[in-house]
This record gives structure tokens, sequence and C-alpha cells, in this order.
């Protein structure tokens, strides 16, 4: 009887497609020079869908160097630690933007989004392509937001580099015991 009833879930769990057909593909979008996988915002808030929304109009405003709308995005206040470790405030951030070379490409995807009371987080993971799409860099970031008079501000963010995939070990990476 267990047996027979953990079955009928695990079918019932199954995603249902024509045979053959592979399952959907998630949604994706371009903001300025950034395509971005969108995550299911099916149990999404409408917190996390206002947040979202400001990560796509962030991208959008980054690639057209608009620091007048980043302003009211980036809080004065912000801080970061980039990928190499170093902190940088919002002005360095700003001139970072201003100087972007304007034939890369990104891509973002393994977004996500969660809202607290007042407070908010963005993970994702950036990539940077050539004009041929391969990796140039990539790297994977959160950001912090805070609701301050019903307006969503990032205080804070961070970047962690990722080694690029040749330097990776996949297969039999576990340590050895004697």
């Amino acid at each position: 009887m267990i047996r027979q009833a953990l079955a009928i879930a695990m079918i019932a769990a199954m995603p249902i497609h024509p045979a053959g057909a592979e399952p959907p593909a998630p949604a994706e979008v371009t903001a300025g020079r950034t395509t971005i996988v969108l995550p299911d915002t099916v149990h999404y808030s409408a917190a996390e869908r206002a947040i979202l929304a400001l990560e796509r109009q962030r991208s959008a405003r980054i690639a057209a160097h608009d620091t007048t709308w980043l302003a009211t995005l980036y809080a004065p206040d912000f801080e970061a630690i980039v990928g190499n470790g170093r902190r940088i405030q919002r002005e360095d951030l700003f001139q970072i933007f201003s100087r972007d070379d304007p034939s890369s490409r990104f891509a973002i995807d393994e977004l996500a989004v969660r809202a607290y009371p007042g407070a908010a987080t963005v993970t994702g993971r950036l990539r940077m392509l050539d004009g041929s799409g391969a990796v140039l860099t990539e790297s994977r970031y959160t950001h912090v937001y805070i609701e301050h008079q019903r307006h969503w501000w990032i205080v804070r963010a961070q970047a962690t580099a990722v080694p690029a995939a040749p330097h990776l070990r996949v297969a039999n990476d576990s340590p050895r015991r004697s």
C-alpha cells in the first residue's frame, strides 16, 4: 500500500509533456545588453515581483549609462565588495558603469529573489560574453535591498568571481583514503 501511494505521488509530481517533447525553456528577456533568464515567479510575492522588475530596469539603465535613474535605486550609502575583494562606494560603481565596453554582452541566470518585511535579497550568476557568445568572465552576486518609505533601495552588494570552467574538476574529485 505504501509503495503504491509512493508510486502515485512520484507520477503526479512528474511534469507532463507530449512524448519526446522537452520541458518548456525558462523565459528570457533582454534588458539593455543583458539577456536575463527569468525565474519561475508563480510563488513570488508582489514585493519579489517588484524587485525582479527593478533588476531588469537596472540592467537596461546600466547599458544606457543612466546614472540619474541608477541614483534612485542605489542608496546614497551603498557599498559593495567586488570580485577581487575590494570595497567600492556608489560613485565608484557609477564610474565603472560609465566606462564599460559597449560591444560587451551579459547574461544573467540562476536568478532568485527573496523578500522579507522591509528587505529583500537577489542572487544570480552574471557572465560577460564576447561577440561569439563565449564566456569571458563569470561571477555570482548578491544584492541587498531595503524598503524605506515605500521605496526600494540597493544598500549592499557582493560579487564572487568564478574560475574559468577548464580549471574545475568535475569527476573523481573526492579525497582518497588510504
